[in-house]
């Protein structure tokens, strides 16, 4: 028979954990920086000195402000407002007159001839048009100063510059010492189009 072994419980529990260490993987310390009597781990909290660590420490950077970009139409008109059409380049909405920038209306009298000598309302026609661009979709605008009680401004539709469309139908022309909208003006004038179509008279 056998001869059976006794061992306390306080042995037998130092030799499971000798047993373990050997049969689990553990950490691994770098060559020479163990020393006999380290503790690997520890439950009690360790006081850090700041001054004794090899840390690497990156310069402190500011944080960047970023600034909100200012909105180049700030000046939104409402389209539930009706727009009261003045003539071909000045409207008013809410009791505010508006005016586009650098532009002279057609008369609102003026009549013109086509290359078939037919006589048509050019003049009405500029301010329908402006009455349209209104009304077609939101407008946004950019406020460039006052005159004769209008504010000067400049206006989009669908990212496209109102004075522009006006001046290039040929229902709108720039006015004196501007030269803002003179593609749109020449490419008017090639196609004679609105008041630039031939034959234009003033109606009595």
């Amino acid at each position: 028979m056998g001869h059976r072994v006794f061992v306390s419980g306080r042995r037998a529990a130092g030799l499971l954990a000798a047993m373990l260490a050997f049969a689990l993987p553990g950490p691994v310390l770098a060559q020479g920086t163990a020393k006999s009597g380290d503790i690997l781990w520890s439950d009690a909290p360790k006081r850090v000195d700041k001054q004794k660590q090899e840390l690497e420490r990156l310069p402190a950077t500011s944080a960047q402000k970023t600034e909100a970009k200012e909105e180049r139409y700030p000046l939104h008109l409402k389209r539930t407002l009706p727009y009261v059409v003045i003539d071909s380049v000045s409207f008013k909405q809410e009791g505010k007159k508006y005016r586009l920038a650098d532009l002279d209306p057609v008369p609102a009298a003026k009549t013109c001839k086509n290359p078939d000598g037919l006589r048509w309302a050019c003049g009405l026609k500029s301010r329908v048009a402006l009455s349209r661009l209104l009304r077609a979709k939101p407008i946004r605008c950019a406020p460039l100063g006052e005159k004769d009680g209008f504010v000067l401004v400049e206006c989009v539709r669908n990212e496209k510059d109102l004075g522009g469309q006006m001046a290039a139908a040929g229902y709108a022309v720039m006015s004196a010492g501007k030269d803002r909208y003179r593609t749109e003006e020449d490419e008017a004038r090639s196609k004679k189009s609105g008041v630039w179509a031939e034959a234009a008279t003033a109606s009595n």
